[in-house]
């Protein structure tokens, strides 16, 4: 059950970022990311409170849970701005494999090194697979990169820089989120989006960004309660199964953003990321074998 509710998480956290890497095209980047936050912060607390109706209670949050939400939430902070600060500047072929490996492999050592949880097999071996897919997946047809002006240096690092911090970010959510204890994690779970949502203004505020709302932050908003029911299937999922192949799970999310794009923005399929879609379809079994 704890793969099945990884696989899920990840077909949502792909289809979020897909459209608000296409909102983003119409809004400023950061504003983008500000609604997303609010759409999850409002969804966390429809769930609380839904829980407290029910019950009459919420079950206290303990320091330890109150920790790990605080660091989930700045960790998701630096997570979204560093990846929409990069998408808007460097090399998205780039980033994403880097923000996907990062973003999971940080999580998958320390379940294996802190943990101590058990290395399985299947478990090695789709997390091998892995690595190939999610590049495959990140290359463009030929004509697309024909259409471009032929990739520099500093933008070569820079994609590999905003990546790298991206993919911590995300990772330091991921595996604090998978150290919440709380039975209905609604309170843990708005504070880390809370936390986020004021990083994110402050830095808005900073830059000065436009914050004005429009159709397109709106969208982003219910894009973000996506991603919110996603992090809560990661989290149910981690409760279910072994932090590591959650995590392999998890990392096929790049996937989805490549699908869409084929479906709806009629993009055509390069063959690496064929193969890239094609070794994606077998770790999926692989990891089911796993649990």
């Amino acid at each position: 059950m704890g793969e099945a509710l990884g696989i899920a998480a990840a077909i949502m956290f792909g289809t979020s970022h897909f459209f608000n890497g296409v909102l983003s095209r119409r809004a400023p980047a950061l504003s983008i990311a500000v609604y997303s936050q609010a759409g999850g912060a409002v969804f966390f607390l429809g769930w609380g409170l839904a829980v407290f109706w029910g019950r009459g209670e919420l079950e206290p949050m303990g320091q330890d849970d109150a920790g790990w939400a605080v660091l989930s939430g700045v960790g998701a902070a630096v997570g979204v701005a560093a990846l929409y600060e990069g998408m808007s500047r460097a090399h998205i072929a780039v980033m994403v494999p880097v923000t996907s490996i990062v973003s999971v492999a940080v999580p998958f050592i320390l379940s294996v090194t802190l943990l101590h949880e058990p290395l399985q097999l299947y478990t090695a071996v789709a997390g091998v697979m892995l690595l190939p897919a999610i590049w495959l997946l990140s290359r463009p047809p030929r004509h697309s990169i024909a259409d471009q002006a032929t990739p520099d240096t500093r933008q070569g690092v820079e994609a590999v820089g905003f990546g790298l911090v991206a993919g911590a970010g995300y990772a330091t959510q991921l595996f604090a989120l998978s150290q919440v204890t709380t039975a209905a994690p609604a309170e843990p779970l708005l504070t880390g989006q809370l936390v986020s949502l004021v990083l994110l203004l402050g830095l808005a505020w900073i830059r000065g960004t436009s914050l004005k709302l429009r159709s397109s932050t709106g969208l982003g908003a219910a894009v973000g309660v996506m991603a919110a029911v996603a992090m809560a299937f990661y989290l149910f999922a981690t409760r279910h199964a072994l932090l590591g192949p959650v995590m392999i799970a998890v990392a096929l999310y790049p996937a989805l953003p490549v699908i869409l794009a084929v479906l709806l923005l009629k993009e055509r399929l390069s063959r690496p990321q064929a193969a890239g879609l094609l070794i994606a379809a077998i770790v999926v079994p692989v990891v089911s074998l796993s649990s």
